[in-house]
């Protein structure tokens, strides 16, 4: 025989506390903690790393670029800026996409202003390597420099 809880039998200073079965509130608890570290996890990136095809120094033969130069290390751009500057990049991301022999590559990074922004390339393996930026009207073509 099952008793029944009537007004008469709770307390006056007890109250009606629903709770709900083990495994709904299990499942829901772990869901949560589940979405909890995804978005905690989210903001913390992978590390981004350059290819080695492009890791090295390159230099250009263009006029009036005698001193300058695009590095890439493992993950930093720098530029060189002529009288021995530099200015050093921390790369961000990286997308690549594959057009026959060529391969185009867009390094997303933070400048010194720190705005973001990019550089657009398309990298070729002939002659040791090069470099021809997308956004260059002159087509300069960069090659690596030797180590």
């Amino acid at each position: 025989m099952e008793k029944r809880i009537t007004k008469i039998d709770v307390p006056p200073t007890a109250h009606y506390v629903r709770r709900c079965s083990a495994y709904p509130c299990s499942y829901i608890y772990f869901l949560s903690f589940l979405l909890l570290t995804l978005f905690i996890f989210a903001g913390c990136g992978r590390e981004v790393i350059v290819p080695e095809s492009l890791t090295g120094e390159w230099r250009t033969s263009a006029p009036g670029y005698d001193d300058r130069y695009m590095k890439f290390t493992t993950n930093r751009l720098i530029y060189g800026i002529g009288d021995g500057g530099e200015i050093s990049h921390p790369i961000k991301k990286i997308d690549i996409e594959q057009l026959g022999q060529r391969t185009v590559y867009t390094f997303y990074y933070i400048d010194a202003e720190g705005d973001k922004t990019f550089l657009s390339f398309t990298y070729s393996s002939d002659a040791g390597g090069t470099i021809q930026l997308k956004n260059d009207k002159n087509d300069k073509i960069w090659k690596k420099a030797a180590p």
